[in-house]
């Protein structure tokens, strides 16, 4: 059982550089748990929380919803996992970005709402 929702800890949303930071936004971690309820499978966070530097290490964008604690990837495997990812993403998140091996869902309210996007 997780420490942040009820299938999620709050390690799985630390920022992959390995500097701790973690404040993920409460919010976002609830949807992400709606869609694991809906999925009724685990769903391994691919990146959560990115402290600055590792964000622009990675070169994503310098306003990433994930610097903030809005964002998630959520990782999949296969296009059944993707079509289920999506299926459910679709009832809880309205910005939604699908790459070709997770599938971004975030809760930023300052960005543009009702936006899916490609990478």
């Amino acid at each position: 059982m997780g420490d942040l929702t009820a299938n999620f800890d709050r390690a799985e949303y630390a920022c992959k550089c390995g500097c701790g930071t973690d404040n993920i936004k409460d919010e976002l971690a609830e949807k992400v748990q709606l869609v694991r309820d809906m999925v009724q499978r685990p769903i391994r966070i691919s990146s959560g929380m990115r402290c600055q530097l590792y964000n622009t290490t990675i070169n994503a964008s310098p306003t990433s919803s994930h610097i903030e604690g809005w964002a998630a990837d959520l990782a999949y495997k296969g296009s059944t996992e993707r079509y289920q990812l999506l299926h459910a993403a679709f009832q809880v998140f309205n910005r939604i970005g699908v790459g070709r091996k997770f599938i971004h869902v975030d809760a930023d309210l300052t960005k543009s709402i009702d936006v899916v996007w490609l990478y």
